[in-house]
Order: C-alpha cells, then structure tokens, then sequence
C-alpha cells in the first residue's frame, strides 16, 4: 500500500488531480505514519465486522459507517526506500499545492529513516520496526529511492542539508568506474556464499534498484552537482535500453529517466524571504522540472554546497525574485509575477 499510494500520488500530481492527490495525502499521513515519524508498510485488507473477520468489508463502506469499526491493523514496518518514495510525493506534492503539512510530514519521515535505519558506519539497513533496525542492508533501490525522495524534501523545505545527504548516498552507490554497486557488499549472509545480493531488473511494484538510482542522480544533476552524474545515468540508461525497449511496460520508471535525459530541464528557482510572496504562487503554477523556493540566505548555503543552479541567485533588490532557466542557462530575473507568467 506505501508503493502504490506514493507513486499515485505522484501521477494524480502529474495529472491535476488535486482531489485524489489530497485523499492520497490524507490516507498516508492519517493512517500509515507511524508514531516514530516512518510510513508503515501497508495496512490489512481484513477486519472485525459484526464479530466476523471480513475481507475488505472496511473499505466497502463509507466514511460515516466506517467510523464506528475499528480499522484494519497497520503494517508498522519502516522500509527504506519506501519511505523514500512517499517522502518525495509527499514532498513535491506539498510544495505544489501549498501544504506545508505534506512537507513536514515528509520532513518527519525523513529523519526518522535516517536515525533508525542507518547503522552506525553509515551504511543503510532494509528495515526497521518500532525504531529497531533489521539487520537485513539495504538494496540498491532503498538506495536511489531514499536520495529521491531526500533531493524531493530538500527543494520544498529549501534545506540543502537533504540534498548533501541524497548526494553522498548517491556516490556510495557508484563504483571507480561509474557503474552501480550496493554499499557495504549488501547482504552479508548471501556475500559469504559469494552470491550478489538480488534485485529486481525490471521496474514491477517499484522503481528496480538500477531504475532507483538513475533517477536519484538525474535529480542531483539537475541541481548542478556534480556534473559527472549525468554521465552515470546515461551509462545506467544504456544498460537497461534492450530490454526496457523490448517490454517498455515492464521499465516505466527507466524510460522516464531517459526522458528525462532527452531534453533539456526546465529549472525555476525563487528566492524570496516568504514563500506567502506573490510570484512564488505564479512559479507554483508553471510546468517545470525543478522548482525550489529559497530564502537568500539558502541560496547561498546550495551554493556553497557544490550545486550550481544557486550560484548567483539572490533577491533583487530585496524582492522576489525568479529565476526561469533551461539546462542551466538563465533569462534574466524577473520580480513581476505577470512576468513570469508571461
């Protein structure tokens, strides 16, 4: 239920579907938050109705019979990359209706996956549950689904500190040649036996490890940091181009990627000390592949930071001001909002 809710939020986003995205919203943050910050796993089909055990009998009712049941148990597991997903819809999803609840319940998310699913060398674990860590690693997807969604909550909360977190996850990920690997050697019990940890090679359920990572570093590259990183994904792209063009329905989220790669990004950055301010709401309504809204003071910590879209990005004159750029490239700032969306 995670997966699916997560990135169907992102379609409904996509689409312009305000009142799935915020039914959506609602059943992540209502239900399936835990009290540790984490998204559980799912949430049971089966319930008590009138003393019986029904399946689905819950979700067939409506939201005025419902509230005299006692809903289906949640699954409380804190899976990594999961996570991942649902702190980036949740993410985007805030910063592009104005909910600024959606951000911090993502914020949460975020930061209580990396307190309790880390180890302490740093490397990811699967899983946690109840703020205890499985001693299953990670895969490579809980890898690249995790920096997505943290480069997703850095550019709606304007905090680079995220996007430092997704970069250095990213480059754990790459090897001396630029090829992906699984930090730590993955699973240790099957890396004694000599086998590779599995995953999957097709994009199922879920975003597949290669698929996962190829996202997280276009999402970096996006950003200006580091430049090498578009080459790793087209090398990623390339290696999976047989087969996602022989079962195009089976490597959705790696065809998006090579979209993605196809075209120049449209990247919209706003610096403003309000994100009340008028011509943020006009950016809010335009497409774009990179939207972030920052104070000046953020501007200059991104830039600091190695990501070169900031470079330069300040308030003109004290006001908002947005900055319209294609593959890095910038008109000039604009501070009228009828501008902007001229």
């Amino acid at each position: 239920m995670l997966t699916d809710n997560a990135q169907l939020l992102e379609v409904a986003i996509d689409a312009g579907d305000e009142p799935t995205a915020r039914g959506i919203a609602r059943f992540l943050i209502d239900v399936l938050q835990q009290p540790s910050g984490g998204f559980g796993a799912a949430q049971d089909s089966e319930s008590w109705i009138d003393g019986a055990r029904s399946e689905g009998g819950y979700y067939g009712r409506d939201a005025g019979s419902r509230a005299d049941l006692d809903p289906p148990a949640v699954d409380g597991k804190v899976v990594t990359g999961w996570n991942g997903l649902a702190i980036g819809a949740l993410a985007r999803a805030g910063a592009g209706l104005d909910e600024p609840a959606w951000i911090e319940a993502a914020r949460w998310a975020a930061e209580a996956v990396l307190g309790a699913n880390v180890r302490e060398d740093g490397v990811l674990v699967r899983a946690s549950l109840d703020e205890i860590a499985s001693t299953a690693s990670a895969s490579l997807a809980d890898y690249g689904q995790l920096a997505s969604g943290l480069v997703a909550l850095a550019l709606a909360t304007g905090e680079v500190a995220y996007a430092e977190r997704a970069r250095d996850l990213v480059l754990a990920c790459i090897d001396d040649e630029g090829a992906p690997r699984v930090p730590g050697g993955g699973d240790p019990v099957l890396a004694a036996q000599g086998i590779a940890t599995p995953d999957a090679a097709s994009d199922g359920d879920e975003p597949s490890g290669p698929s996962a990572l190829a996202d997280a570093v276009v999402s970096l590259w996006r950003l200006g940091g580091p430049g090498e990183l578009r080459a790793v994904a087209e090398r990623i792209v390339v290696a999976n181009a047989a087969g996602a063009l022989e079962q195009p329905l089976a490597y959705g989220a790696m065809l998006r990627v090579a979209a993605e790669l196809a075209q120049p990004p449209r990247q919209l950055v706003v610096v403003a000390e309000e994100r009340s301010a008028p011509l943020v709401a006009a950016a809010r309504r335009l497409q774009r592949d990179v939207f972030a809204v920052v104070t000046p003071a953020q501007a200059a910590e991104w830039a600091r930071a190695g990501f070169e879209l900031f470079v330069e990005k300040s308030a003109q004159g004290g006001r908002a001001t947005a900055y319209d750029c294609r593959d890095f490239a910038c008109r000039l700032p604009v501070t009228d909002p009828a501008e902007l969306a001229a």
